[in-house]
């Protein structure tokens, strides 16, 4: 009986064991690692390319910006190498600048459609644009992302290189689904914060377009669809939460749009199923400066491609961009 008890007790600590060292460092390298959207790998899928929805289009110059600059340049912290698009305004000395941000498994090519909203509205006149690639995608470095935590720093480097090479002090931030949390979240984060007041940098809108607006919840609701047990969901939440610094509860917009309180359009369908609309909706309620849009049926960062919805879309960017 001695011996059983040893061999089962040896048992339940491999299995403990087995559960802490790779059950929750798999669940959690889900959340982190994800392939990397370069531009060869999006232009020769069609069905990856179909959902980009930019047809033969390959630059800003295919939506009447001939005069953008391809522009390198480097993350704040870990020394990873960043790109983007910068298209300068139709009228000089235009000091605000439109930073378009993708979201996950994507790069800047999908966001370059929004290009014709900004030539369509004339907006051109009013903003400089940028379209980077963060981390982990396009023409940028490889790189493990946290839910939009290392995007964040990636916006704020790509503000301090437009500070420094264009003299670009304040910016609207446009972001898709975790560039959206991203965006949020760069206005939010202490350190990211101190830096943009050391550097003079300053947000004045966003553009938030079905976007990831709490990560643990939606992390949770997607984990209860694949079948993942609470009790893994929890332990493994506990080692994400040490790739983001602790951060994670804060990474939530009843959070992130209460604390710094900037104007902020959100764009959304309740046919998505990646964001969650009844997760967005309860994270924003009440908010007096938060502008909701709710675009009914639409799929997740779909909106602007579906022809029923695409000149209400493109007028309700134009207007709030203007809006004083």
């Amino acid at each position: 009986m001695k011996k059983f008890l040893k061999i089962f007790a040896v048992i339940i600590v491999l299995i403990v064991l087995a559960f802490y060292f790779l059950v929750v460092p798999k669940t959690v390298s889900m959340i982190t690692d994800y392939d990397r959207h370069t531009f060869e790998s999006v232009t020769t899928d069609s069905t990856r390319l179909a959902s980009y929805a930019i047809g033969e289009k390959r630059s800003p110059a295919d939506y009447g910006f001939p005069e953008f600059e391809e522009i390198d340049f480097k993350t704040i912290y870990d020394d990873l190498n960043l790109n983007g698009w910068y298209i300068p305004s139709s009228k000089p000395e235009v000091s605000k600048t439109l930073i378009i941000s993708h979201g996950r498994t994507s790069n800047r090519l999908k966001a370059m459609k929004y290009l014709e909203i900004v030539k369509d509205k004339g907006l051109d006149s009013l903003y400089n644009v940028f379209i980077p690639d963060l981390r982990n995608s396009g023409n940028s470095d490889e790189a493990k992302t946290g839910m939009g935590y290392e995007f964040a720093e990636d916006i704020t480097a790509a503000m301090s290189m437009l500070k420094g090479s264009y003299q670009q002090e304040e910016f609207v931030l446009w972001g898709f689904s975790m560039g959206a949390m991203a965006s949020a979240t760069a206005i939010n984060r202490p350190d990211l914060v101190e830096l943009q007041q050391k550097e003079g940098l300053k947000v004045t809108k966003l553009i938030l377009a079905s976007p990831l607006s709490n990560i643990k919840e939606t992390a949770r609701v997607a984990g209860a669809d694949m079948g993942i047990p609470n009790f893994i969901f929890n332990e493994s939440w506990k080692g994400f939460e040490k790739v983001i610094d602790g951060w994670g509860d804060n990474m939530k917009f009843s959070y992130l749009l209460s604390n710094n309180k900037v104007p902020t359009l959100v764009l959304y369908g309740n046919g998505d199923a990646t964001t969650p609309s009844e997760i967005l909706e309860a994270e924003i309620e009440g908010m007096m400066h938060v502008y909701p849009i709710l675009f009914k049926g639409a799929d997740h960062v779909q909106i602007y491609t579906q022809p029923e919805f695409k000149e209400r879309y493109a007028t309700m960017v134009s207007d709030f961009l203007r809006m004083n």
